[in-house]
């Protein structure tokens, strides 16, 4: 026998107005689970689930009390209701901005360090982590193990978020899950779940495990992939790149190196050049300098002795210019009465008193003018 209890609330209250137990009989209950999970869209009985039943009325002799029996269920408003349940929870992460927040988060170049959030020993982790080994990179999981079916599956993940926001190490979270049935997806549509990885302050990966439907937590978080290997394979292929970038990176820096080498050859190859032709250079102005130093000890004297003897020689002729040298010579010098040196007879004039200077002395005389052509003195 299968006991559920359906409960009756007003809008925006989580208070119960009214409550019904009601049973099923255990055979009943595994038909129309497996009626449920075979609809198109199909989805399991689990807590807050809105459901039209059809119910009978019975009494159970051995305990004297009523019961009510579910016969049926209306799938049909089932999955309405689930439909609108979801839209709603969606609007709302939509109106908070968190439906692309994890998003926005920049994805690591060198994702090594991973949180890894499964079924620990299932099928998933197996593919997840063997796959991880097989690339040959260095990576380094941490795995918090957690319910990835039925009612706990909401708790036990936001439970492992949490636990992973303790390690300050880490450089991506992955969510994953294999295969399944597609009832299992309803649990990954809870506002708390989405919320949570909306809110992880690292890149949210999930890998739940269906190819076609798309869960609530996979809208939200930063990357959405198919299956745990899929989640390995976009790891890998991040490192790869990285890896690829660096091989280029190494290859540029080599070929610049080969640049620097061949420009710095050149630049010593020039410095040498430089200091040769400075070197060069040099030692002719040190050896021009040497023999200017040379010339001007041995010429200076020289030039001084010419020098010399040019004085000399003007003083020579200074000398011989001097009128007391003159007069010595038996030179005369006749000036007339206002004291004008003559030279010329015919700046005489008649009866002028004249001065005559000699070596030894003066004596005056009158120029007297004559008939005659001829000059007198008296």
């Amino acid at each position: 026998m299968v006991y559920i209890t359906l409960a009756e609330y007003k809008d925006d209250s989580v208070k119960p107005e009214a409550t019904l137990g009601v049973t099923m009989f255990a055979p009943q209950y595994a038909a129309l689970c497996r009626r449920l999970s075979e609809l198109s869209t199909p989805f399991q009985i689990r807590k807050d689930l809105k459901i039209k039943v059809l119910l009978e009325a019975d009494f159970y002799i051995p305990q004297g009390k009523f019961q009510c029996k579910i016969l049926d269920m209306d799938t049909a408003y089932s999955i309405g209701e689930i439909a609108i349940t979801r839209q709603k929870i969606w609007d709302s992460l939509v109106k908070e901005g968190l439906h692309r927040l994890n998003g926005e988060l920049a994805m690591p170049l060198l994702p090594l360090c991973i949180g890894l959030i499964t079924s620990e020993g299932s099928a998933a982790y197996n593919d997840f982590v063997s796959s991880i080994k097989a690339s040959g990179y260095a990576f380094n999981i941490t795995t918090i193990p957690a319910k990835m079916q039925g009612q706990n599956t909401e708790n036990d993940i936001i439970e492992a978020l949490g636990k992973l926001r303790e390690y300050k190490d880490l450089d991506i979270v992955c969510i994953i899950r294999g295969g399944g049935a597609k009832t299992d997806l309803v649990f990954f549509d809870s506002y708390a779940l989405c919320r949570a990885a909306a809110l992880f302050p690292l890149p949210v990966i999930t890998g739940i495990g269906h190819e076609i439907d798309e869960s609530l937590l996979d809208k939200v978080a930063h990357t959405h992939l198919i299956t745990p290997t899929d989640c390995a394979k976009f790891l890998i292929s991040r490192i790869d790149s990285a890896w690829q970038r660096l091989q280029t990176m190494s290859y540029d820096f080599e070929n610049l190196m080969q640049i620097f080498v061949r420009e710095r050859d050149k630049l010593r190859y020039k410095a040498l050049q430089i200091s040769n032709i400075c070197n060069n250079r040099f030692a002719l102005e040190k050896d021009k300098l040497s023999r200017n130093a040379l010339g001007l000890k041995r010429g200076a004297p020289k030039i001084l002795h010419n020098h010399d003897q040019a004085l000399k020689l003007l003083e020579e002729k200074a000398k011989s210019a001097n009128p007391e040298t003159q007069l010595k010579r038996g030179y005369t010098i006749t000036k007339n009465a206002s004291g004008k040196i003559l030279r010329s007879v015919s700046e005489l004039e008649a009866d002028c008193v004249l001065t005559t200077i000699f070596a030894d002395g003066k004596a005056s005389s009158v120029y007297r003018s004559a008939p005659t052509p001829s000059t007198s003195f008296f």
